[in-house]
């Protein structure tokens, strides 16, 4: 029942409760002033003094049955006009009548006595009792508060009881309505909640229509089912995932009871192990099965009990063929459940490489100790030493407790004039703008006042953020190195001086990668005065367009890995000539008008103790002989006559590229031209024009081909063209393209009397296209039978090489067929 239809029942059953109250109340009220008059009325007769008689009493209690009453002013009379039979002979008054009515005041008037005034209970009254000859007249009048607050004191009481009844009967229907309307949704969702609560997620229908409380408890069931399915295939998904995880884990991996018994194992775990069935562990106690040693296995089981759970907990497992391995033990725990999740890692290998690594930092702490070089660690931080080696205090003369508790020392330590660059070098690593690995020289004055030289290489070190942590390094004595340089200098100033009269071109760095020699014939290459480059580290910038190390620079370095990959050098290898040092050529287009093509030479310069403390490097100008190279070269592959390339390069060429035809199976044709009736054209023309014929011939030629075609003179009047990867169809639109080109030129002609005149010739060409596993001398064999097929076919034409050694003479001016299925390329 919906809230519409509950709502009519109920306006319904309030206007019958009303009804019936109102029929109650009527009913019961007149039923108690029926009694009041019946007693009002006998007393009145009485008063009268004129019994009735019998059949006139019965007559009248007949009519005090239902009286006639009528209302009005306060009082009520009624009046009785009954005949033998008991009918009623006077109507009852109306509102307004005088008491009595006029009629029976007329016929009491002519018939009997008049009535007189009475006292009934204390009350005046008007009574009238008259036997008539037809019956009995009685009238007489009464008066409202004489009955009607003990009527109505009764009748509310009377209605209460009614109305409670009343309202007891409609709520108690209410209660069946609403218990009928709600039991049979309140059932379904019943049984949709039981058959989600047994298994079955699938999500019950809401109730349709409604929008009260059940209306949203199964609006909220389904929710809850749909939920429920999500939460279950999420549930099932962790499950699959930690299943995978579980077993394609690299580390060993089981599973506990409450009782510390295994459930499952890994394959790892089984490897480790020693092999066997994964069933032969189940069910067994983890301790007993795993630990070697069971004082051991005690401390981890005390520690599970106490904790729940171990982090890493050291122990030796034994194998099962004999023999043991050393593990970590990581078991976890969780509360709302009685299982334990465990991992073994295998870390022998690892506890082995930790005691070597403790031997070894114990023979590095030894050795470091022990060192002559002074090796330290500075904090940046802290801005102090965290470490210094004791062979600081034999160089300086200062006590390393003294360097490490008071940083301004070593400060003070400093040469002034490299304090500065050593400061300002250390705060650009600070700042972590220097590079990882650096190196310095500077000077220190120890305690008694001398001056020492020190080399310093440290590495920059960074935390997890690569924010610079600290700095660790090895400064080295290079005092007696640094007076030898310094004799060495006074001696190259000397050496320098020769160089500069050297026709050859050279240049010198330092340790530093300064120039420190460029000399005049450099100069001339260059462009670049000696001013200008030296002591500056640009000797990059005449031969490449930005900062890039020249041979010298890695000559100095020691980097042979980058002098063999030098950038614009070719054919750098080590001389034979000089001790350590390398020679190549290279071409250089930023030098000269054209660029300029060098020899270069570079060598270390070492000291007596064997140190590279220079590197120089002498540079030869070979663009003349290159030049000179280049145009030999291009004759020795080129004809002359039409500036095509020659017969030795054709067969250069065709070699490479029918290899790579056949290698990676592309097709490969070939063209063999011959001018018609030359002989004949020199001897009408002469053989001058006949050169100016084959010159404008191979013009057309090139043409009238792709740029990728390579065309070239065979000797004579014969030509080539080799066409990568073109086909039988495509080399025949070629070489009738050709064709028709020679023959609509108009060739301008100049014979041996050196008149001017004009000529036409025609060519026969010959195609044939590379087939599989041919060689060269069949592949030009079949060009050239198909151009002889096309001179006895009447010259002009095109012949093709098919298949199986077949001739085809293709009509002139016809366009190319396909004719693929009679010539396959070579991968056919």
């Amino acid at each position: 029942m919906h809230g519409g239809s509950l709502v009519l029942a109920v306006v319904v059953a309030t206007l019958v409760l009303l009804s019936t109250q109102y029929l109650f109340a009527r009913g019961y009220l007149e039923a108690h002033v029926q009694g009041y008059l019946q007693d009002h009325l006998h007393q009145v007769v009485s008063l009268a003094g004129s019994p009735p008689a019998a059949d006139q009493a019965r007559a009248l209690r007949r009519a005090q049955a239902n009286p006639p009453v009528g209302l009005g002013e306060g009082r009520l009379a009624y009046t009785y006009g009954l005949d033998g039979e008991g009918r009623v002979l006077v109507p009852p008054r109306r509102p307004g009548q005088p008491l009595p009515p006029a009629a029976v005041r007329a016929g009491l008037a002519t018939s009997g006595p008049e009535g007189r005034r009475l006292i009934v209970q204390g009350r005046p009254a008007w009574a009238v009792a008259q036997r008539l000859p037809g019956g009995l007249v009685v009238v007489s009048q009464g008066f409202l508060s004489d009955y009607l607050p003990p009527a109505l004191s009764s009748l509310i009481k009377a209605s209460l009881l009614a109305t409670l009844g009343l309202v007891a009967l409609m709520t108690l229907l209410a209660v069946l309505l609403v218990r009928r309307r709600l039991s049979r949704p309140l059932r379904r969702l019943t049984a949709e909640a039981e058959r989600v609560a047994s298994g079955d997620l699938t999500p019950p229908l809401p109730l349709a229509g409604r929008s009260d409380e059940l209306g949203r408890l199964s609006l909220a069931l389904n929710h809850l089912t749909l939920a429920a399915q999500r939460m279950v295939g999420q549930a099932a998904a962790e499950q699959d995932r930690f299943q995978h995880l579980f077993n394609d884990s690299k580390d060993g991996a089981f599973i506990t009871d409450q009782y510390g018994r295994l459930v499952e194992v890994n394959e790892a775990l089984l490897e480790m192990l020693g092999g066997g069935e994964r069933e032969e562990y189940l069910g067994r106690d983890q301790v007993d099965e795993l630990f070697l040693d069971a004082e051991e296995g005690r401390l981890y089981r005390d520690s599970l009990t106490a904790q729940g759970y171990v982090q890493d907990f050291p122990a030796v497992l034994r194998r099962r063929e004999g023999g043991s391995f050393e593990a970590l033990l990581t078991v976890t725990h969780d509360p709302r459940s009685y299982t334990r999740f465990g991992l073994v890692r295998d870390v022998t290998r690892m506890r082995a490489a930790q005691r070597a690594l403790v031997e070894s930092e114990a023979r590095y702490r030894r050795l470091v100790d022990n060192a002559p070089d002074i090796i330290y660690r500075w904090s940046f931080e802290d801005n102090r030493f965290e470490y210094l080696s004791a062979s600081a205090h034999e160089v300086t003369g200062y006590s390393n407790q003294r360097l490490v508790d008071n940083p301004e020392v070593f400060w003070q330590a400093l040469h002034p004039e490299d304090r500065q660059r050593v400061a300002r070098n250390w705060t650009r690593l600070m700042r972590g703008r220097g590079p990882t690995v650096s190196q310095q020289e500077f000077r220190v004055i120890t305690a008694e006042g001398h001056t020492r030289w020190l080399m310093e290489r440290s590495i920059l070190l960074r935390d997890e953020l690569d924010h610079p942590l600290a700095l660790e390094g090895i400064a080295t004595d290079i005092t007696d190195r640094k007076l030898v340089e310094l004799e060495l200098v006074r001696g190259q100033q000397m050496v320098e001086q020769t160089l500069q009269g050297l026709p050859a071109a050279v240049m010198v760095i330092d340790r530093e990668h300064k120039v420190v020699h460029w000399n005049k014939a450099l100069e001339a290459i260059t462009g670049v005065p000696a001013d200008q480059a030296v002591g500056s580290n640009r000797q990059w910038h005449p031969f490449y367009p930005q900062a890039q190390p020249v041979l010298a620079d890695l000559i100095l370095d020691g980097d042979d890995e980058n002098i063999r990959h030098l950038p614009g050098a070719e054919n750098v290898k080590p001389s034979k000539l000089v001790e350590g040092g390398w020679e190549g050529e290279g071409f250089y287009p930023g030098l000269g008008e054209n660029g300029v093509h060098l020899y270069f030479l570079a060598a270390p310069i070492r000291d007596a103790g064997g140190r590279v403390v220079r590197a120089v490097e002498t540079l030869v100008d070979l663009t003349d002989k290159r030049n000179l190279e280049q145009e030999l070269i291009k004759m020795s592959v080129t004809d002359n006559l039409t500036g095509l390339y020659n017969q030795r390069f054709f067969y250069a060429s065709l070699g490479r590229e029918m290899e790579a035809s056949q290698r990676y199976d592309l097709p490969l044709s070939l063209l063999m031209v011959d001018i018609d009736l030359f002989k004949r054209f020199n001897d009408s023309f002469g053989h001058l024009a006949g050169d100016q014929a084959l010159s404008q011939f191979a013009e057309v030629l090139k043409r009238c081909v792709r740029g990728m075609d390579l065309c070239c003179r065979y000797g004579g009047e014969e030509f080539v063209v080799l066409l990568p990867h073109a086909a039988l169809p495509e080399a025949l639109k070629v070489a009738e393209r050709v064709r028709a080109g020679v023959a609509a030129t108009l060739l301008q002609l100049e014979n041996n009397d050196g008149q001017r005149t004009t000529s036409r010739i025609t060519v026969s060409l010959g195609v044939a296209t590379l087939g599989a596993k041919e060689d060269e001398q069949e592949f030009v064999r079949r060009a050239d039978a198909a151009l002889y097929a096309a001179k006895e076919g009447g010259r002009n034409l095109v012949g093709a090489s098919l298949a199986g050694g077949e001739l085809k003479v293709q009509p002139r001016g016809a366009p190319a067929q396909d004719n693929s299925r009679e010539q396959q390329p070579a991968s056919a």
